[in-house]
């Protein structure tokens, strides 16, 4: 069988095996099948049995576009926080807290950020607390798995 998949042609027993231990040994239990498959298909950021898989060099982007399309999230965020990774006055942030006008914030934080700012503030988030705080809602735990050279984020959900 001829492949464009190189990823395919290269899997050793002893990695699957790995896979098998690893996935056995979440909360979920995901299916190993299915995990394999889905990283043999070079998928970057996927969930199987609730588990999510996000290679480590898509998380970032995968945070940024997250977070900042909900707005009302963004807005959310500890008033120093924003104030300290962004250019909007702690007072007005702290403001529109009081007001409950989270989706105000959210909508001002995308307007006058570009790219690498949001970047930025996910970096500095996740640097707080790691990425199970976004990516993890059941205990924020994140584990980590390499196969066939390629590093992944966990987060069992369950």
């Amino acid at each position: 069988m001829n492949t464009s998949n190189n990823t395919q042609n290269t899997v050793k027993f002893s990695a699957i095996k790995a896979l098998k231990t690893f996935c056995e040994g979440l909360h979920s239990e995901p299916c190993y099948r299915e995990v394999l498959g889905c990283i043999l298909n070079e998928e970057t950021d996927f969930e199987v049995s609730n588990v999510r898989f996000i290679t480590d060099e898509t998380i970032l982007s995968v945070m940024v576009d997250e977070i900042f399309s909900d707005e009302y999230l963004l807005g959310c965020f500890n008033a120093s926080f924003i104030a300290d990774n962004t250019d909007l006055p702690i007072e007005m942030i702290e403001a529109c807290q009081e007001c409950e006008a989270f989706e105000a914030i959210g909508k001002g934080m995308n307007a006058t950020m570009d790219q690498d700012e949001k970047e930025s503030f996910c970096e500095e988030y996740a640097s707080a607390g790691g990425y199970g705080h976004h990516f993890n809602s059941y205990d924020f735990s994140e584990e980590e798995l390499t196969f066939n050279g390629v590093d992944f984020l966990v987060f069992d959900n369950q």
